[in-house]
């Protein structure tokens, strides 16, 4: 069964001040709280994203964002340029500045996607590998600075840094009460058939990350999926020391669900695939997949909140698979993962709207609260009928990427 997660209630037209022609003639169905209204009036926070201006998710929670009245910066990560460069001062007081935009107290950061350290290229090949050192050790130290200033971290660098583990996720997710199909991780070949021929289930093999392959001139791009294995299928030794894998039982499944986390609120979305792939992520970005909001069990709901609490995680895109018994499967969370496709495949679901209320309201707000506030941010729908969609730079290629491999 499927519910609405939001107000159906019809927004009533009125005349605001607000000279913001979307926001205009919308008010809130509930009244905000006033105790986040006090802190509004009291505070103009700064939302700084670590991320590019034009990244896909950056761009239009930006423009949301400044809609609703609120001052965002972005960084996008550090680097020798000016605007990409930062500073730690340890003086008579503590400040971070990250490009040109000073971190201050009550400032929330969301570390989006901030791109690789990038030394300068002028560097001698000789000192190459000196110089990405002291740059990546330079940007932890600014990481985890943040988690020692008096500022909202959206996740906490120590928390994603632990979490993107998939090894922890699959301890931490059984030892929450969560269902978790039976798993191997190795480069082993020995274990790889010990674990094939010892057990009768049906398996399929992932990766770790993403990997993408591209032709230099162009042509078909390959990237890595999920995918059904059997114990007559597996290559040779060698092929299986050429990277690690993750060997796991296949859950045969009714449906995916994408689970949103934002603080102490839950969101779960059924993505109803017609090809049945194994993998529903190629379909998503063709716009192939049904989605639709449901239900989330009150046990895994429990057991989703307690892994963000020994996690330390405040958000994140958490994936199920529902089998014929509707038991709900632990596959993997990604604390940085996209979102904006579920309201770009179902604009009934203003899951943007959703994560600006979390990301301005103070840390541990509740479900209640946090939907009392949605309506202060234009949606996605918004977004694309607006000029800033026309006007949003296409994202560049991160020459530094570690998950892109180029072809000749």
């Amino acid at each position: 069964m499927t519910v609405c997660l939001f107000d159906h209630e019809p927004a009533k037209t009125v005349t605001l001040a607000n000279p913001n022609p979307i926001l205009r003639g919308r008010v809130s169905n509930h009244a905000r709280p006033p105790q986040l209204e006090q802190e509004r009036r009291n505070h103009q926070m700064k939302i700084l994203i670590t991320a590019p201006e034009n990244e896909n998710h950056t761009a239009p929670l930006k423009w949301a964002l400044e809609q609703a009245g609120y001052s965002v910066a972005c960084w996008a990560g550090l680097g020798w340029t000016e605007d990409r460069q930062a500073s730690i001062s340890l003086l008579a007081d503590t400040q971070l500045k990250l490009g040109r935009h000073l971190v201050e107290p009550g400032d929330v950061i969301w570390i989006r996607r901030p791109m690789q350290p990038r030394p300068n290229p002028q560097t001698s090949p000789a000192d190459a590998k000196f110089a990405a050192n002291e740059y990546r050790s330079f940007y932890d130290s600014l990481m985890y600075l943040l988690e020692a200033l008096p500022v909202r971290v959206v996740n906490k660098y120590t928390a994603s840094r632990f979490i993107n583990n998939k090894s922890v996720q699959l301890v931490l997710a059984r030892a929450c009460g969560m269902n978790v199909p039976g798993t191997l991780m190795t480069n082993s070949p020995q274990a790889v058939r010990e674990y094939f021929c010892g057990n009768p289930q049906r398996m399929i093999c992932k990766t770790f990350s993403t990997h993408i392959w591209e032709k230099e001139q162009g042509g078909p791009i390959v990237v890595t999926e999920t995918f059904e294995l059997s114990a007559d299928k597996l290559p040779s030794d060698e092929v299986l020391t050429y990277a690690p894998a993750i060997y796991q039982e296949l859950v045969v499944k009714k449906f995916d669900v994408r689970m949103v986390l934002l603080g102490a609120a839950v969101y779960s979305y059924s993505l109803h695939n017609p090809r049945g792939a194994l993998d529903w992520r190629g379909d998503a970005t063709q716009g192939l997949v049904r989605v639709e909001p449901i239900i989330t069990p009150p046990e895994v709901e429990k057991s989703v909140l307690a892994f963000a609490a020994k996690s330390g995680i405040a958000c994140g895109s958490f994936d199920f698979a529902i089998d014929n018994q509707d038991r709900w499967w632990f596959l993997e969370v990604n604390e940085g993962g996209q979102f904006l496709w579920l309201d770009a495949a179902n604009a009934d679901l203003h899951v943007q709207e959703k994560f600006l209320a979390f990301l301005t309201a103070p840390a541990g707000s509740s479900r209640q609260m946090l939907e009392a506030r949605q309506s202060e941010f234009p949606s996605w729908s918004d977004y694309l009928a607006s000029p800033a969609k026309d006007q949003q730079l296409p994202e560049e290629a991160d020459p530094d990427a570690s998950f892109v491999s180029i072809e000749a």
